[in-house]
């Protein structure tokens, strides 16, 4: 049992939790329970206490279900509660709301993000073993406290109930102020009993348990002994030891005459063999490592020489059987069973779709269920007129595959925007990305491509100079065109759809009415797109949709709705810089942008 989390109210404080029978209940069922009935927590319901016991004994016994109360527990944990409205359309949760009370609501469900992290995680193994847990929210000293307790943690003592706490002190409950709520799992038969995946999988854990001791057992009787080695008396060692008859007078420099060969009998036999194997196992580099052991026997013995060993050899049935047992307890749980068998077979994309089903199919369940309780038992109550409920967050919990290359090629294409990718790259869009809505984030973008591509320089010029005048750029002179070129933006030809502007435009405006008709050009092109187009356009930029070569011309009266919204890229500051206003602008670019739509050909300065 641990804190989830305390807080000590203020004489000022008057928006606190309050303590009231309706207080959240948490999971599949939940009910607040009264002070007269306290004490029947700790007494398990009929048929349910010894197959609870024998669950959480199994916690300790079988690894493998160690691994899954783990994963578990850290995957509820990462989930987050959030205040959503309902969509009037579907009914189902939008994930977000403006009503400010709700959010609050929800941000002090056990004192925030935290403590409900450790809540839900908390709730895991109890759900996952006995079925069932309480939630108590105590106020020791004034200082409020929410609990999740085990019912090994909760005894009767008289008219109430003495909790255990973290640090091992006890604590008897007050009925006046202090709540408990009764959490679990229904059983599919009797909905007031508690049921949990541990129960149904308690005759393979049993197996499990038995195989694991018969291969232990195995293990032990080769540690106990080697057995025995059964020798017939005839089998002798030859034996020469050291010279100790006396010096010859004739040679007093030599030593003495050597003592003839004696054979040794079974026992000294014995009693050199371990003498020669302590000191092989002692030093790997000896000679006696290395060099056989040499032992003479009449022919007609050999056969009379045995080795009995006592210890049980491993069968591969055993580990077979354990190896499916285990197999058969993955199907069994609450998870996916790839979780439990190991990943290592799995590619990345296969490997997403092992998350995706677990929070879709074992975990989104059981925080729906716990949605809906503290929605009807907590929210409504406390906020009769909000008409949206408690819901969670899975942002924390899903891991989608690295989806980079296609989200670059969407961007180039003009299909997603700019603050989708610069997310997808795991980078800010407040503090990475450009804030075209405002003077400093335009300088941001032009300068940065022009530190890339110095040849923008004379188009990104003007946005320069009017939202940057503290960098003093100096006058540029427009290079004079030869004859051969495109006909000046006014100059009326006999294929071109003749000029409606009316007056002649500055060539310092010429890079300002580029960048306008380059950008509705692309807005058309990106409406005119369909999912159908997506792979055959994939490599083109989206204001080159028109051209003959891909969707082609559009009729005129389409040109309008398509190209709307390009004006956002400029302001009638910008125009002044350049000798334009806002209305002259829009006649340029929309004459622009409607020949080179309806004709299916780039604009006029970039060549036919």
């Amino acid at each position: 049992m641990s804190i989830i989390w305390r807080r000590k109210p203020t004489a000022a404080d008057s928006t606190g939790p309050q303590v009231d029978s309706g207080l959240p209940a948490l999971t599949a069922a939940s009910m607040p329970v009264p002070p007269a009935r306290w004490g029947t927590l700790t007494k398990p319901q009929a048929g349910t206490g010894k197959w609870q016991s024998e669950a959480w004994d199994m916690l300790d016994l079988v690894g493998e279900l160690s691994f899954a109360m783990l994963w578990k527990t850290a995957l509820l944990s990462r989930f987050r509660l959030v205040a959503s409205d309902l969509d009037p359309h579907t009914g189902k949760p939008t994930g977000t709301t403006e009503n400010t009370a709700a959010q609050d609501i929800v941000r002090r469900i056990a004192g925030g993000a935290t403590g409900q992290s450790q809540m839900l995680g908390k709730l895991a193994p109890l759900l996952m073993f006995p079925g069932e847990g309480s939630l108590a929210i105590i106020y020791p000293d004034g200082e409020e406290q929410w609990h999740i307790l085990s019912s090994d943690e909760i005894k009767p003592r008289g008219d109430t109930v003495e909790l255990t706490l973290q640090d091992g002190s006890k604590y008897t409950m007050v009925p006046e102020v202090d709540t408990l709520s009764r959490i679990w799992r229904p059983d599919p038969r009797r909905s007031w009993m508690a049921w949990s995946p541990v129960k149904a999988a308690l005759p393979i854990l049993r197996e499990i348990v038995r195989m694991s001791q018969n291969i232990e057992g195995a293990g032990k009787s080769r540690q106990a002994g080697n057995g025995l080695l059964i020798l017939p008396s005839e089998v002798s060692m030859s034996s020469r030891l050291a010279p100790t008859g006396a010096a010859d007078p004739d040679a007093p420099g030599l030593p003495g005459a050597a003592v003839p060969n004696r054979f040794v009998g079974a026992d000294e036999l014995r009693m050199q063999l371990q003498e020669a194997m302590s000191t092989a196992i002692s030093d790997p580099s000896s000679a006696a490592a290395l060099v056989p052991i040499i032992i003479q026997v009449a022919g007609e013995h050999v056969g009379n020489i045995k080795h009995l060993r006592f210890d049980s050899e491993v069968s591969d049935k055993a580990q077979s059987a354990r190896e499916n047992a285990v197999r058969r307890l993955a199907m069994t749980l609450d998870m996916p069973p790839e979780v439990l068998l190991g990943l290592a077979d799995l590619n990345h994309w296969s490997l997403y779709g092992v998350e995706e089903e677990a929070v879709r199919w074992h975990a989104a369940p059981e925080m729906e269920t716990i949605c809906a309780a503290l929605t009807n038992q907590l929210l409504r109550p406390m906020l009769p007129d909000f008409e949206g409920c408690i819901w969670y967050d899975t942002s924390d919990v899903e891991a989608e595959p690295d989806q980079l290359d296609k989200v670059r090629a969407a961007y180039i294409d003009g299909v997603l925007s700019a603050d989708t990718y610069v997310r997808e790259l795991g980078m800010s869009v407040e503090t990475d990305g450009y804030d075209l809505s405002a003077r400093e984030g335009w300088v941001r973008w032009a300068t940065d491509q022009v530190r890339r591509d110095a040849t923008l320089f004379p188009t990104l010029e003007p946005i320069l100079r009017a939202f940057a005048p503290a960098l003093n750029l100096p006058e540029l002179t427009a290079p004079q065109q030869p004859s051969t070129e495109q006909p000046a933006l006014d100059a009326p030809t006999n294929n071109r759809v003749p000029d409606t502007r009316g007056e002649a435009v500055a060539a310092s405006a010429a890079p300002v009415i580029r960048l306008c008709v380059n950008e509705a050009l692309r807005l058309a092109g990106k409406r005119r797109r369909s999912r159908a187009d997506h792979a055959r356009l994939r490599d083109v930029p989206a204001r080159d949709t028109h051209l003959a070569d891909h969707l082609g011309p559009i009729a005129a009266a389409e040109v309008a709705r398509l190209i709307d919204g390009w004006d956002a890229v400029v302001d009638a500051e910008v125009c002044a810089t350049v000798g334009l206003d806002m209305a002259q602008l829009r006649a340029i670019v929309a004459s622009l942008s409607r020949e080179a739509l309806t004709t299916g050909t780039p604009p006029m300065w970039a060549g036919r």
